[in-house]
């Protein structure tokens, strides 16, 4: 007997397609799937085609696809004229729902990024204070091993918490807050965030800890920071990872530059606007293959009144110097320095200029786990990533 010809019993295809047996039962009671042939004694006989096709039953489920129209996919009411146009209509308009629930789903595990973030501002324990001449940098260590600092801007304590924790076996993990940010405190006067500044910020941190070389890992603004220590203080440097520094001012997109500086210079007055409009820009929040990009927009739920405040002081003051910051490439040439993004970023911004930055640096792009936010949502996966690009 060929395959093709092979026969199973209820049971068997239960166990090769997951389906309880009353479950297949019910499909076929209530039409949902053909009623298969039946032997001399009344038994059922599944084909092969019978089984393939319950297990797209099974995916088409899991997607939550209505049991009225897995029925015309798999035939089982036969009334349609072309089954295999049907098929393929039924499917294309499935696709587009799938993918709108996956942009819904995208957009919440933001939000709870984001929270976890918030929470692990308040639950990392009391920081360290380091002075600086205007402000307070709080900052925490936790492992053991050579220093690592994981850099961000906003990013702080609490967002880098979880890939900390993975990192910690390995190194001296020290994560601290940016002027303005979380538990770091300001003071009359303190100067504004730019690049320059935080990268002032870090190197006194560093010295902090060991006044020589250290590993770094920067993410989005933080890999700006990144660029800037590199021009500024490159014996610090033994090993810097930059993942997606969103410099629009490597890419050649007037309309896209006008729109960012129009979201920064509306941040004070009307944040919730800046906020949408820099999340439509970037596409940041989305989880996008090499053949798929990021929708035009996409309207964001109601912020809470802290979000407005954080995100005052962010678009207000730090993401427009770190978006329109210009690198010096060739003081970057000058240490050792890792470009990766996203392998679900493709044709954001951050991973276009971070494209952009290594086609002038000629160094190559590594594609790490998740999108822009890989670091924070998926920290186990990030870590098995990134420790190996620290190694000399």
């Amino acid at each position: 007997m060929s395959e093709a010809d092979e026969l199973f019993g209820i049971t068997q295809v239960s166990a090769r397609t997951g389906l309880a047996s009353d479950t297949l039962r019910y499909f076929e009671r209530h039409r949902i799937v053909p009623p298969p042939r039946r032997d001399r004694a009344g038994r059922r006989q599944y084909t092969n085609a019978d089984v393939e096709l319950i297990r797209m039953l099974v995916h088409l489920r899991g997607t939550g696809m209505p049991l009225a129209d897995i029925a015309q996919f798999t035939g089982a009411d036969d009334k349609a004229a072309d089954p295999a146009g049907l098929r393929l209509e039924l499917l294309t308009a499935h696709r587009r729902r799938v993918q709108e629930r996956r942009e819904e789903l995208d957009r919440a595990l933001d939000v709870i990024n984001r929270k976890i973030g918030d929470y692990g501002d308040r639950s990392t324990g009391t920081p360290e204070l380091l002075d600086r001449p205007d402000c307070t940098i709080a900052f925490s260590v936790r492992g053991e091993g050579p220093p690592l600092f994981l850099v961000g801007a906003p990013v702080g304590r609490g967002g880098f918490a979880a890939l900390a924790d993975e990192l910690a076996g390995s190194f001296s993990v020290v994560t601290h807050d940016p002027r303005g940010i979380g538990a770091s405190r300001a003071m009359p006067g303190m100067a504004a965030p730019t690049p320059e500044v935080l990268a002032d910020d870090l190197a006194a941190l560093v010295d902090r800890f060991t006044g020589g070389p250290a590993l770094f890992f920067g993410a989005s603004g933080g890999a700006v920071t990144l660029l800037e220590l590199a021009e500024r203080h490159p014996h610090l440097v033994r090993r810097a990872v930059l993942h997606e520094p969103p410099l629009v001012s490597l890419l050649d997109d007037v309309d896209l530059a006008a729109r960012a500086a129009a979201a920064f210079a509306t941040a004070e007055a009307d944040p919730r606007r800046a906020v949408q409009e820099f999340f439509d820009l970037t596409g940041a929040a989305h989880r996008t293959s090499p053949d798929q990009k990021p929708p035009a927009h996409v309207p964001l739920p109601e912020p809470a009144a802290e979000e407005l405040d954080k995100n005052r002081y962010f678009l207000g003051h730090m993401a427009g110097p770190s978006v329109f910051y210009a690198p010096d490439i060739e003081a970057v040439r000058r240490v050792p320095v890792v470009l990766c993004a996203g392998s679900l970023s493709h044709h954001q911004m951050a991973r276009r200029a971070t494209q952009a930055l290594a086609g002038l640096l000629g160094f190559p792009l590594i594609d790490m786990p998740g999108n822009h936010m890989g670091a924070s949502a998926e920290p186990a996966e990030f870590a098995r990533a990134l420790a190996p690009l620290l190694e000399p």
